[in-house]
């Protein structure tokens, strides 16, 4: 038997709780990995709400971001795995199919999401396919650093450098620079060479985003930062707007963008729904472009970039596993900068 955080209906936080429920099996191309460290993101509390994602059943286990170490194996596949330190890519798939040979894993009609679909890293055991485990040395990387990589970091590489093309010399606005979407976008555009205008609420988060790297951080709760980001370009504005944020934030990245510049859209964290003016685009040949999923060598370039040390981890806070609904309340809160990270005892 394990511990872990049980999701038994939709609602506030009552409805997880902490159980004693069987360790998983791991298939025969799977392994059993012990939980080390598990970063918290959005995903598990919109969750906790409602089912957003298709083949989300209850009971459920949210966790996406996990370290650990392969402590099992379901076969001959993932033996030499046995005892090394692994970060899991959440994203599960066939491997077979022709979305996966393309390298579009998000396509695939059998994905299943680790923390989504799929029972994740709030627990002390979680089984994964041996292809989803990235081995790392846990003497230069510690768990903590490791589990806050994957889902926000990757997005990040994937909406600034794959979907945005984000090329050196280009100016890029990057919003939320206080999550992790935003701690990691700052890092991967500045590695660019890109100039970075980040987007934050308050005046700490500013100050920490310019610590991170970016040339110019702006405080959204001050007012129109569309006006200022573009006084910040001599009102050309920006090559790149990456909209993670969706809702109204969509026009105002269309505004702040410069004639024939583009904007990514990688999330609807303010909604799904989104009003634009059509001659805002056409007119001034912006482009739209949509993220898609991102890929395996996305994946694997990234966790590359934290184990060279081209990136580092932002944490904001790392709570003992068994205070799980303390660090949920502190996502809820939006009062952090960087990831919030469990970690086992």
């Amino acid at each position: 038997m394990m511990a872990a955080w049980v999701q038994r209906g939709f609602g506030g936080p009552d409805v997880v709780s902490r159980e004693e429920v069987r360790v998983p099996v791991p298939a025969s191309d799977e392994v059993l990995i012990r939980v080390a460290a598990c970063a918290l993101n959005r995903l598990d509390l919109l969750q906790r709400e409602s089912a957003l994602v298709g083949g989300f059943r209850l009971p459920h286990i949210a966790g996406m971001d996990i370290a650990g170490i392969v402590v099992a194996s379901g076969g001959v596949e993932g033996e030499s795995l046995l005892g090394q330190s692994v970060v899991l890519d959440p994203v599960v798939t066939c491997g077979a199919c022709a979305w996966c040979a393309r390298d579009l894993p998000g396509f695939c009609p059998t994905l299943r999401t680790i923390g989504s679909s799929r029972d994740g890293g709030f627990a002390d055991y979680v089984t994964a396919p041996v292809r989803n485990c990235h081995l790392y040395d846990a003497e230069s990387l510690s768990a903590v650093d490791m589990a806050s990589v994957p889902v926000a970091s990757v997005t990040a590489w994937r909406g600034l450098l794959g979907a945005g093309k984000l090329e050196p010399g280009e100016t890029v606005v990057i919003p939320g620079a206080g999550s992790g979407l935003g701690t990691a976008g700052i890092q991967i555009a500045r590695a660019r060479g890109a100039r970075v205008i980040a987007l934050a609420s308050g005046s700490d988060k500013c100050m920490r985003a310019r610590e991170l790297g970016a040339d110019v951080a702006i405080d959204r709760s001050a007012g129109d930062w569309v006006g200022a980001a573009r006084a910040e370009t001599s009102d050309l504005g920006a090559d790149l707007v990456w909209d993670h944020v969706g809702g109204a934030f969509l026009q105002q990245a269309i505004d702040a963008c410069a004639i024939g510049g583009r904007v990514v859209m990688s999330g609807t964290t303010a909604g799904n729904d989104s009003t634009i003016r059509n001659t805002s685009i056409f007119h001034y040949g912006r482009t739209l472009i949509g993220h898609g999923g991102y890929t395996r060598h996305d994946m694997q370039a990234t966790i590359e970039a934290y184990l060279c040390g081209k990136l580092r981890a932002v944490i904001d806070s790392v709570w003992d596993v068994t205070a799980l609904p303390d660090a949920m309340a502190r996502l809820e809160s939006g009062n952090f900068f960087g990831k919030i990270v469990i970690r086992s005892v």
